[in-house]
């Protein structure tokens, strides 16, 4: 992943966060980035003060002693300068979003906050970021695959009414691509289609639309989606093996499902609705994904996207 060149580590202090951690180091040695750490924590109680100190050294030191284990893991023998900060109060999304835009980050990774009633999906803290981060932002879940057996997917819709839509299209394919080429050297394309009117359509007593002809243009959406899907694949220049999966159906049900049977470890996903409105993140399609998503998730946002968080 050559072009993030500026990241940002979160944590939220308590748990291993070694997978999310290791990662932004890689990241950061390989493409001789800068890298900061951000802790975010709740502030102690008035009558709590005098820990305040302790509280706060604490959580640098946890933090530390991860980031020295895999500095000699990794066999990282060269500086690498690791600035951590803490980010104390009761909205950590917005001290998140002020250190991305003081800094300006390009990529943001967190480890996601585990749900111990529902592995899918992501809690608060992370959904506000998915919907209001100027920045990609790369959440991990926990996996038991080895790096070089992780699966690599990317949705994407070929349908594209404006040059900005098609540009981040066209890196969501990129940033796939570099993903796979980092692990199993596979990219796995999610792209789903509909003939919306056909369940208007098919067997309706009033209309009586003849099979053959609701069957013909169906076919015929199928195709104009699947060439617009290759000509945007070809035009991407992809250098990993790729398998496209062409599915007829909605994308906030179909992508998820195929995330589960293929067993996909990393998807990547624009997570903006189209139309371009200015501080508008998430439409409901995307919104539904994420909240059926048992993987990790690297979600890009178009150049022109402006936080509402100031």
């Amino acid at each position: 992943m050559k072009e993030y060149k500026n990241i940002l580590f979160v944590s939220q202090g308590l748990s291993d966060e070694h997978r999310a951690l290791e990662q932004s180091i890689k990241l950061a040695h390989s493409n001789q980035a800068d890298l900061r750490g951000l802790i975010l924590c709740p502030n102690l109680p008035s009558n709590m003060q005098k820990y305040e100190h302790l509280y706060e050294q604490s959580l640098e030191d946890h933090l530390a002693r991860q980031i020295q284990y895999l500095l000699a893991e990794e066999q990282i023998n060269d500086e690498l300068p690791f600035n951590v900060e803490i980010g104390s109060g009761d909205k950590p999304v917005v001290k998140a979003i002020e250190t991305v835009l003081t800094h300006q980050h390009d990529l943001l990774i967190k480890d996601i906050e585990l749900n111990d009633t529902d592995s899918r999906g992501f809690r608060a803290l992370d959904m506000q970021l998915l919907r209001k981060c100027p920045c990609a932002v790369w959440l991990h879940r926990p996996s038991a695959k080895t790096e070089l057996k992780q699966r690599i997917a990317v949705a994407i819709d070929p349908v594209a009414s404006t040059k900005e839509e098609q540009a981040l299209t066209l890196q969501l394919l990129h940033t796939g691509n570099a993903l796979a080429r980092e692990h199993d050297n596979h990219l796995h394309i999610i792209s789903c289609w509909q003939y919306e009117l056909e369940h208007y359509l098919r067997h309706h007593s009033w209309i009586q639309v003849d099979d053959e002809e609701l069957n013909a243009e169906v076919a015929l959406a199928r195709h104009n989606h699947l060439n617009l899907l290759n000509e945007l694949i070809d035009k991407s220049n992809l250098e990993c093996e790729i398998a496209i999966h062409h599915i007829n159906g909605r994308a906030d049900e179909e992508i998820p499902r195929s995330v589960n049977e293929l067993g996909i470890d990393i998807l990547v996903m624009g997570t903006v609705a189209r139309g371009g409105v200015k501080g508008l993140v998430m439409g409901n399609t995307a919104e539904n994904i994420c909240q059926s998503l048992t993987c990790s998730l690297v979600a890009l946002k178009p150049a022109s996207f402006r936080t509402p968080i100031s």
